[in-house]
């Protein structure tokens, strides 16, 4: 009953709360953002949304769509070893924590989507021989997610090192990664499409600029603390753990320090890199209360399920 109760019941009941939270900005016609930033092609932007409820469904739909794609990866890649919703609902619960990512209509949810289904690909690549088809096309969705958020490309590396975690490496799938990260290129200008003169190379530049100190930084800190904490406890946990659980768990705290290091240096770009590293720190959570089930365990996580919600609750109805 009590594993019913953490993996199924509260989450439920946190996707409920996310649900209302929406709900109450429809009904308040709550203004949305149309975030706005440089496109590798000027002129390729996500196409604008007149009406304020179908940009506000609209992005929260991309937000459950992630959710879902997380919880799948989890039970049918066994990161975790019993089904559980709890990955929809960490994830939902540090979206919300940063309002930005609910009432602002803009790629990095959409990304998210996509990064998580390279990572469901990479994981179908554990410990096989012949992965050149499925390196390339990695690379080549990268590629074309590119035309409108460039800095998608900066995860190429971690997805290179992902074939060596799951014991696939080779030399033809880097080759295959190369050719699928040039062929959308290819293809727009060798059909004269564009003129490589009109790729805006400079989107890719990254920005160090320091933000004011501010309420809004605490959910960040927030998430990268748990990642830490987590990420720590599972490495020593996943000790007693098959391989194959060793190799997807590690790559997800391998991605979640790199993500954290990409906020770090690019912090002008942030709110691309939150949401992948909220997908990534909820996983790191599920399986730290999905391995230990002492009472301490149970404990803290229903000491921390109510803090973040109260904390969401503060967020919008109070402060």
């Amino acid at each position: 009953m009590q594993n019913r109760i953490i993996h199924i019941i509260i989450p439920t009941i946190v996707a409920l709360l996310f649900a209302t939270v929406v709900g109450c900005m429809v009904w308040n016609s709550t203004s949305i953002a149309i975030a706005t930033h440089p496109t590798m092609v000027v002129g390729w932007e996500l196409p604008q949304i007149e009406s304020t409820y179908t940009a506000l469904l609209l992005n929260n739909l991309f937000v459950i769509l992630a959710a879902i794609l997380l919880t799948f990866i989890a039970s049918h890649y066994r990161l975790v070893k019993e089904t559980s919703l709890l990955p929809m609902m960490f994830f939902t619960l540090f979206q919300l924590l940063s309002p930005s990512l609910i009432n602002q209509y803009e790629t990095a949810n959409i990304t998210t989507i996509v990064v998580l289904f390279l990572i469901s690909i990479l994981y179908t690549c554990y410990q096989e021989n012949h992965t050149t088809n499925k390196g390339f096309l990695i690379a080549l969705l990268l590629s074309i997610i590119s035309f409108i958020e460039p800095h998608i490309l900066y995860l190429l590396p971690i997805f290179i090192l992902g074939f060596v975690q799951m014991q696939a490496a080779s030399l033809r799938t880097f080759a295959a990664m190369i050719i699928g990260l040039i062929t959308p290129y290819w293809i727009i200008c060798g059909w004269g499409i564009l003129e490589w003169d009109q790729l805006n190379f400079d989107s890719l530049s990254i920005s160090l600029q320091w933000p004011p100190i501010g309420l809004y930084l605490l959910p960040i800190a927030a998430v990268i603390l748990l990642g830490f904490v987590s990420g720590t406890s599972n490495l020593y946990n996943a000790l007693n753990e098959k391989i194959h659980t060793r190799a997807t768990n590690g790559f997800i705290n391998i991605l979640s320090i790199y993500i954290t290091l990409l906020m770090l240096i690019d912090n002008a770009h942030c709110n691309f890199y939150l949401p992948i590293l909220n997908s990534c720190v909820a996983l790191q959570l599920t399986f730290t209360f999905s391995i230990n089930t002492k009472r301490m365990s149970r404990i803290l996580f229903y000491i921390l399920a109510i803090l973040l919600t109260a904390w969401v609750i503060w967020t919008y109805w109070v402060y």
